[in-house]
């Protein structure tokens, strides 16, 4: 009688220890990975790897909240409303950090001031391509062609405003050639109609020309990452084209708010440098036609004002004007 009183004492103080800590567990929330573009796209997409990862690797719960709407403004909003216990982090292109308050009037933050970065997550060069328009197969014969044909010279973009965009109206000065701005909502429609021979120039992602690699309906010119792209190791850069000011990549940052404390803010720089390091993570984004960078920026700080600095410069070439 008392051995079995003496196991159920033992299994009583066992269940008491599970359900005390399944309670702490419950208790404890998950870290929220804020981003500002509805599911599918491609900061939900590495947001998401980030949090596979994280979860596999750290044992750390994240879970992904969309917010989209407002060109991300919802997301940074969220952000600067939560509490500064780096609890939630905000995913985001610096194109749109950077970018974001020089031409949408609502986006009034700055993103120095306003986000703490803690790491770079992913980051993808542009391409600059032609279609049957011109047939150009370098930018030395679309020049020419440009030249010869400067009403018919045109590029094609995701739209008003885009890092594309201003890309665009610097490619223009390089070469002195005229080149008329055509924007579209989104990229899907730009592409159709430079292959079908409306528009000769098109300046998109690299992963949208990989895509089209080896099918002889694209001609990429060159992409401005700063090394070929190893599944396009025929095109060359920007830079190796003498093209060096269209040098440029787009990188996926994960943001705290200001206030976080160091520790934490800390604990985050040492947990991303870990996650991205990893051979899983850099295998998850390759397939996603990403790029991991070799090593986390020293000055985040430095690194984003040298950016706005870039896109301001390029912002004023284009006379881009503020719509309200």
């Amino acid at each position: 009688m008392r051995h079995s009183k003496y196991i159920c004492a033992m299994l009583l103080t066992a269940l008491s220890a599970i359900t005390s800590s399944n309670a702490v567990s419950q208790s404890t929330p998950p870290v929220k990975l804020i981003v500002g573009f509805p599911p599918g796209g491609s900061v939900d997409t590495i947001a998401r790897a980030f949090a596979e990862q994280a979860r596999a690797q750290l044992g750390l719960s994240m879970i992904v909240e969309n917010r989209p709407g407002a060109s991300g403004k919802i997301a940074f909003d969220a952000l600067q409303n939560a509490p500064a216990d780096g609890m939630t982090v905000l995913i985001a292109p610096t194109s749109v950090i950077e970018l974001g308050p020089m031409v949408l009037p609502a986006m009034k933050f700055d993103a120095i001031r306003d986000f703490v970065p803690v790491g770079s997550l992913a980051e993808y060069g542009f391409a600059v391509a032609t279609g049957p328009a011109s047939e150009a197969k370098d930018i030395d014969s679309y020049k020419a062609w440009a030249k010869a044909n400067p009403s018919a010279s045109s590029f094609a973009t995701p739209g008003l405003g885009t890092p594309q965009h201003f890309l665009g109206t610097q490619l223009q000065k390089e070469l002195q050639i005229e080149l008329i701005h055509v924007p579209y909502k989104g990229g899907a429609n730009s592409i159709t109609d430079v292959l079908g021979g409306q528009i000769p120039l098109l300046i998109t992602t690299e992963q949208v020309v990989v895509a089209y690699e080896g099918q002889g309906r694209l001609n990429t010119l060159f992409i401005t990452s700063k090394n070929r792209n190893p599944l396009m190791p025929g095109v060359p850069t920007a830079k190796e084209v003498g093209l060096d000011q269209l040098e440029s990549v787009d990188w996926f940052g994960a943001f705290v708010k200001p206030g976080t404390p160091t520790g934490k803010v800390n604990a985050w720089k040492a947990q991303v440098r870990q996650i991205v390091a990893s051979s899983s993570y850099i295998d998850a984004m390759k397939k996603l036609g990403y790029e991991v960078p070799e090593r986390q920026p020293a000055d985040f700080g430095a690194l984003m004002t040298a950016e706005r600095d870039v896109w301001t410069e390029r912002v004023k070439l284009s006379r881009f004007k503020l719509t309200q």
